[in-house]
């Protein structure tokens, strides 16, 4: 009928139909890394990265099936979008990986082949089996009506499988079906993923004098995807995400688009309430890589180095003797004058300082919070070896309504340089000095603070005495 039928026609109807038919191709598409025109990643500090891929492709067909390849194996698919694809009328992300157990789990209750290998005799026998079971080191099958049992990844013995199943892949991969494109283009994915992050790390130099330092700061990215990212743009976000996937890919989707805006010179640009950084080159990261670059540098940061330490007042009576160091801290303030000036991301600060011979010793460390221009930073770095805080109550009395207390401390400066320290008492209920041997200054509703010079080599005593109400 139907040969009749297309006899009748004429060649001109043929083509005609031909070309108006609408063209549909089996044959799917693959699209790997070969194909990739440009990448951009955008790091989170929290295990986390933004991923901006842009595949080139041929014409696609209406409901022809697209498969990407070389995607993040950390992918979340469900904030996956795709652009310049045609509509997008299903995806579906394909992570069932071969492996030993996913192929012993597939064939389960079907025939495959095992072989086993005789050491002494050097050969080996193949036989069809039927696949009962399996778990991580026994496999059960029957053979010849008997049932049993196989080591799995022990030496002597194989499976041999008839195909990979259907579905089953060496990577993963994205599985697209659209409307179809009218011409070759460039698609663009989007997606968050895990296996990203991205650390700072600071190594300060301070001078022997203790009121000038070098800062230096180290990005530690961290790549655990299972894909290698090469040659691309690298972003930096700094501050604390906290957001629904599909809101922070809107929001950070246009941190890819700003990327080229955002100054090279590792000075961060702000961007919503956070702080975008970019590396200068483009760079490749690699799965399983860590990689450390440069990102932040000053030199000559005006820089303190005090002494502090900190009391609880309670009103109860105390006849325990203390005996103490003092905190060393390290502080600067983030601003231009003081060599700085521009956004700290939070980090650990790791300080050396030189000795009289010029090599440089670790002294300490700390954490750098997420730091704006103007703020301070403080980095207790350890204990003061030199100095000592001798501790005491040598008063407590209960009145009607309140409780006075008295307390003796005995500073003492071992070293050779005049020293300053800050003494600060905590109260936790209403207070209020009654005598004090030195000035004082009430910094807030629950905090007295004493600063006290000690000249080389001697001891100052502090006394004071307090009245707390009762609840």
């Amino acid at each position: 009928m139907y040969k009749h039928l297309i006899s009748g026609l004429n060649g001109s109807l043929i083509c005609a139909l031909l070309i108006n038919a609408p063209l549909t191709l089996a044959t799917p598409l693959t699209v790997d890394i070969e194909k990739q025109q440009d990448l951009s990643i955008t790091l989170y500090n929290q295990n986390l990265g933004l991923v901006r891929d842009v595949r080139s492709l041929p014409r696609v067909n209406q409901g022809q099936t697209l498969y990407i390849r070389d995607v993040s194996h950390q992918i979340m698919s469900q904030t996956l979008q795709v652009e310049n694809a045609g509509k997008i009328l299903e995806q579906n992300l394909n992570n069932n990986l071969i492996s030993v157990p996913a192929l012993l789990q597939a064939y389960t209750g079907k025939k495959i082949q095992l072989a086993r290998f005789n050491s002494v005799s050097g050969s080996e026998t193949v036989n069809d089996v039927w696949l009962l079971s399996a778990n991580g080191q026994f496999a059960l099958v029957e053979h010849q009506g008997k049932i049993e049992t196989i080591p799995v990844n022990q030496p002597g013995w194989r499976f041999i499988f008839p195909a990979i199943p259907e579905g089953m892949q060496a990577r993963p991969s994205l599985e697209i079906r659209s409307e179809g494109t009218s011409k070759a283009s460039d698609a663009v994915l989007t997606y968050l993923t895990q296996g990203l992050s991205w650390q700072m790390d600071y190594a300060l130099v301070l001078n022997s004098k203790g009121d000038r330092l070098n800062l230096d700061g180290l990005a530690t990215l961290n790549n655990h995807t299972g894909v290698d990212f090469r040659n691309s743009k690298v972003l930096l976000m700094a501050g604390q995400v906290n957001q629904p996937p599909e809101q922070l890919l809107r929001r950070h989707k246009a941190a890819m688009v700003m990327a080229d805006s955002v100054a090279e010179s590792g000075t961060p640009e702000a961007f919503q309430d956070y702080q975008l950084y970019r590396l200068p080159q483009r760079a490749n990261l690699l799965n399983g890589q860590t990689k450390q670059v440069s990102l932040i540098s000053a030199e000559k940061v005006k820089a303190n180095r005090s002494y502090h330490y900190q009391m609880q007042v309670y009103p109860s009576l105390d006849r325990q003797l203390y005996d103490q160091k003092p905190d060393i801290r390290i502080s600067f303030t983030n601003t231009e004058s003081q060599g700085l000036g521009f956004a700290l991301p939070a980090g650990n600060a790791r300080v050396f300082s030189p000795d009289s011979e010029g090599n440089r010793h670790f002294i300490g460390s700390a954490r750098i919070r997420n730091t704006s221009k103007s703020q301070t930073v403080e980095l207790p770095i350890g204990k003061a070896f030199d100095l000592t805080v001798k501790r005491q109550q040598s008063l407590f009395k209960k009145n009607y309504d309140s409780f006075q207390t008295g307390h003796e401390l005995e500073l003492i400066n071992s070293s050779d340089l005049v020293k300053q320290i800050s003494i600060t008492a905590n109260f936790h209920q209403d207070w209020k000095i009654t005598a004090s041997s030195h000035s004082y200054t009430r910094v807030n509703a629950s905090q007295n603070r004493w600063m006290i010079d000690l000249p080389a080599d001697s001891s100052t005593r502090l006394n004071f005495k307090t009245e707390i109400k009762k609840l």
